[in-house]
């Protein structure tokens, strides 16, 4: 549990951090003590510009110890500004708006508010600004888990602040960085950017950037479980910010060194440093900082108590029996969660809950512990719901859109339809009050306009599929994972690699262009397309899978044709689902002539049918690739009288153990001549 919870307040405190003001007063004062200096300039202020300037900084001070303040500052922020028509004071609210919605994790809020901000900053070039506006929305992106639109934007931050030679900023931008490579458990790059961010930090002469980098190297060391590492870091961020006495800070850091002092099975120092932040949050007022505190000592009784092999070293002071301890854990919790649910902080409220279950259990109250774990189960659906909602809602953005454009169509049918029906009672008017040779000419005249309209249906749903099919090879999760890949080649500055993968999705994107134009293509030019994506996804995957294209002696490359876009659904199939796991993975396609048919195989040595089941199990990741061969199939078979057909094989061994999965695919034998 002490790695979650050392996890979740890191996030929270480099949040903090990365967002914070650059308020001229910040490295003096903190918390309430610079709200209220403030907010006696403010009663001095005289030029409206001015005013602007210090609601702005109040909005952005208050942000994560008021929300309600900070959204009364922003807000008359937004009106003064507004009221003068200054665009740079318009952003400066947005962006007060932006810092107090990330506070209370209002991700896509906070998102909102920042390019609100950006569109005003860049309106009255304030640069800087527009800095930090993007790294509030860097950030939240984070928050939401969208890493690689965190990573982007935190690059285009970068980006500007180098620009206009701001270290900070710089700095700043790097540590972004940092994070979110860290939440991503890539502790190399999280690495590498943490220690970009010191020369920045260094050159601004920001000694708090500085040890902020330091102490985050420091958090990588222990989820690393380089103990020694972090330990050292730890330390030399800690003697920065006494230095500097930035009380917030060393709150946090020495929260920080109990968490890794308990890593390091010292309980007694741990004991002390998180009693130092208590006593330093207690003095600022902070309460979702004091919680952590007392549940960080909390977590620590538990800890001794639950030790059955005395790896905890402690003294006399922390030495009592099992009961007594456990009392004191439920004291802290307690107090944490009261604290947590003040201000409103889920994730805390969702972990305390499950440890104080686990206490009362512990303690024999089972009443009590069922009460607690039913209040940790309510919090983690209301963090799922609220971490997936801003997703839930522009999928449905998206279905509600895709509804209105086929009632559009629906209503164009029906007026078709409509006017069709009037054209027809005329006829059939006209067809009564004339002669017989008029009632045939009449009924020779509606059959064949009946055939058109046939004709027509059967020509748009060929014309459906065929676009169905290119979408379905356009797949934007492929299309997403081949720029993702492309954009990692880039970080790592590996040229090579770079120029190779974009120069192979750049011509499989244009063969699949051209190919989908056309209703049956020569079979080399289609495996050209097939190899090209099996080549795009062997780079991908670092080449933990081989494969082999064969074709038989009944087929001519150039001049056997067959539909486009039909086997790499199944290729693809056999790679996400089928070997792309394994170290001896392998793909084999042939295509063979049998009697008038063509018979195109696709072979894996993955985990069989299974896969297939598993994938269709889970309805996030429901593929339509089969639903579009089967309807393209369907076309083929109307066109072509013949029995197209897919068949779907299990390799078996003596033994009938499952060696992998086999896909025949049944296809009409066409020739160029």
């Amino acid at each position: 549990m002490i790695t979650y919870k050392y996890t979740c307040l890191f996030m929270v405190f480099i949040a903090i951090n990365c967002i914070c003001s650059n308020a001229v007063h910040a490295q003096a004062l903190q918390g309430q003590a610079l709200a209220d200096s403030l907010t006696h300039e403010l009663q001095n202020a005289k030029k409206d510009t001015d005013k602007i300037n210090l609601y702005f900084n109040l909005a952005s001070t208050y942000a994560s110890i008021d929300s309600g303040v900070a959204f009364h500052y922003a807000a008359v922020c937004m009106q003064i500004s507004r009221q003068t028509k200054w665009a740079k004071g318009i952003g400066m609210a947005y962006l007060g708006y932006a810092r107090t919605y990330y506070e209370l994790s209002q991700y896509s809020n906070a998102i909102r508010q920042a390019d609100s901000a950006y569109i005003f900053f860049k309106r009255a070039s304030a640069a800087e600004l527009m800095g930090h506006a993007l790294r509030v929305s860097a950030n939240s992106y984070g928050g939401l888990g969208y890493y690689t639109k965190a990573i982007e934007i935190n690059f285009t931050a970068l980006r500007l602040f180098e620009s206009i030679n701001n270290k900070n900023g710089v700095g700043r931008s790097y540590n972004g960085l940092g994070t979110v490579y860290y939440k991503l458990s890539d502790y190399k790059r999280a690495l590498d950017n943490y220690k970009k961010a010191l020369p920045a930090y260094t050159e601004a002469g920001d000694q708090y950037g500085i040890a902020s980098a330091i102490d985050n190297m420091a958090s990588v060391f222990l989820d690393e479980g380089k103990y020694d590492s972090a330990n050292m870091y730890n330390l030399k961020a800690i003697k920065i910010f006494e230095d500097i006495q930035h009380l917030p800070a060393m709150a946090r850091i020495y929260y920080n060194r109990g968490n890794l002092l308990v890593r390091m099975n010292d309980a007694d120092s741990a004991y002390i440093f998180y009693n130092r932040s208590l006593k330093i949050d207690i003095k600022l007022g902070i309460k979702r900082e004091i919680g952590n505190d007392y549940g960080g000592i909390g977590e620590l009784y538990l800890d001794i108590a639950k030790d059955t092999t005395g790896k905890l070293r402690f003294s006399n002071s922390l030495k009592a029996d099992k009961t007594t301890l456990l009392k004191n854990a439920r004291y802290y919790i307690s107090q944490a969660l009261i604290l947590s649910n003040e201000v409103g902080e889920l994730s805390l409220l969702m972990y305390y809950s499950n440890m104080a279950s686990e206490i009362e259990e512990r303690l024999g109250n089972y009443k009590n512990a069922l009460a607690y774990h039913k209040a940790y189960a309510l919090y983690k659906d209301s963090i799922f719901n609220d971490e997936n909602k801003t997703k839930i809602e522009a999928m449905e953005n998206e279905r509600l859109a895709e509804v209105k454009d086929k009632q559009i169509q629906l209503l164009d049918q029906q007026k078709a339809l409509e006017a069709s029906e009037i054209k027809r009672q005329a006829l059939i008017r006209n067809i009564i009050l004339g002669s017989v040779i008029v009632i045939a000419l009449l009924s020779f005249i509606f059959i064949r306009s009946n055939n058109r309209r046939k004709k027509a249906a059967f020509n748009k749903q060929v014309q459906e599929v065929e676009m169905k099919a290119l979408r379905a090879q356009m797949n934007p999760h492929f299309i997403f994972n081949s720029l993702h890949a492309i954009n990692n080649y880039v970080i790592e500055n590996d040229k090579e690699n770079a120029s190779a993968y974009l120069s192979k999705f750049s011509k499989l994107m244009r063969l699949i262009l051209e190919n989908s134009r056309e209703q049956e293509v020569p079979v080399a030019k289609d495996l050209d397309a097939l190899e090209l994506y099996i080549q795009l996804e062997a780079l991908r995957f670092r080449n933990s899978f081989s494969y082999s294209i064969e074709t038989g002696p009944g087929i001519d490359r150039e001049n056997t044709l067959i539909p486009p876009l039909l086997l790499q659904p199944f290729v693809e199939n056999a790679i996400i689902h089928g070997v792309k796991n394994k170290e001896d993975g392998l793909v084999r396609v042939s295509i063979n002539k049998e009697e008038n048919m063509i018979c195109c195989i696709v072979e894996d040595n993955g985990t069989g049918r299974s896969a297939i089941a598993a994938q269709h199990e889970n309805k996030m990741h429901k593929s339509l690739g089969l639903k579009i061969i089967n309807e393209r199939l369907d076309v083929i078979n109307q066109l072509k009288k013949v029995k197209a057909a897919i068949r779907v094989l299990d390799l078996k061994d003596a033994e009938n153990k499952i060696l992998g999965l086999r896909i025949e695919l049944l296809l009409p034998f066409e020739s160029a001549f």
